[in-house]
């Protein structure tokens, strides 16, 4: 072979490799292109999951399955008891905690990130009180007091409580809302509902409450404790910082007990 010969081979050759390197390339950078784009798409929808529970205390997403805005949760379903009663979907957003989403699976488990973000939000802040309110109706008891959590029973606390004692998914339902109230911000209100609860057991009128009580919500005061850390994954007091209600009592938001309850929706008839 000459020089020339051997020249123009090597200079084909090298021609060839080049080519095949560049389709080699384009496709390798359209394929991690494709992979990228996955990947922030799954990014995204991970991100907007991972902030469900604050987008809903914040009125921009409402409740799934079958449910509402938080507002319009507080404005219409307040009294509203068979459907507080037969809805399995709700409760898990009203009251959302790390632990798990429950049994509603278009619910998210709470995050650290977004639990100090409604933690910090007085306009949170406000709707997770209406959101007990709410609850404390329909299970015959009501919030007196919103700077210490103290509570009363409720005028139609007979009906009520025979309810709660009848439907003992309500018992779980107790459980999420006391731990929730910590996770949220307010872990004051936890030791007046348990010993509202403990006393209305021992003399009689939820007797059919006691279990629960022994097994379940007391041990949700006991934070040191290894069960109380396995259930509710909390790890340090900063996942029960206080709510921005209680330390920001100069700009709080207004949440007058009397106005509420001239604008809350009278209570339905039905009582199942």
């Amino acid at each position: 072979m000459s020089y020339r010969q051997y020249l123009t081979y090597f200079v084909l050759s090298s021609f060839s490799a080049y080519l095949i390197y560049s389709s080699v390339k384009k496709i390798w950078n359209s394929d991690q292109e494709e992979k990228m784009s996955a990947r922030r798409e799954t990014r995204s929808v991970t991100t907007a999951k991972q902030s469900s529970n604050y987008k809903f205390y914040s009125g921009e997403i409402a409740s799934h399955p079958s449910g509402d805005f938080i507002d319009d949760i507080h404005r219409n379903w307040f009294g509203d008891y068979s459907k507080l009663e037969v809805h399995h979907g709700y409760i898990q957003w009203l009251f959302s905690i790390f632990e798990s989403k429950g049994m509603n699976f278009e619910s998210q488990a709470l995050t650290k990130a977004e639990a100090k973000l409604i933690r910090d939000s007085q306009d949170c802040a406000v709707r997770i009180i209406r959101s007990y309110k709410l609850m404390l109706d329909f299970y015959g008891m009501r919030l007196v007091d919103i700077e210490t959590g103290e509570i009363k029973r409720a005028k139609n606390y007979k009906s009520r409580y025979e309810n709660l004692s009848l439907r003992s998914h309500n018992f779980l339902r107790i459980t999420r809302i006391i731990i929730s109230l910590g996770e949220l911000g307010f872990r004051k209100y936890k030791q007046p509902f348990v010993e509202f609860l403990s006393e209305e057991v021992k003399n009689g009128a939820l007797s059919a409450c006691k279990r629960s009580l022994e097994m379940f919500w007391k041990p949700m005061l006991n934070e040191k404790s290894a069960a109380y850390i396995k259930k509710t994954l909390e790890t340090s007091d900063e996942d029960r910082e206080e709510s921005v209600f209680f330390r920001d009592v100069p700009n709080r938001k207004s949440i007058e007990l009397e106005e509420e309850q001239e604008v809350q929706k009278p209570s339905k008839k039905a009582k199942k």
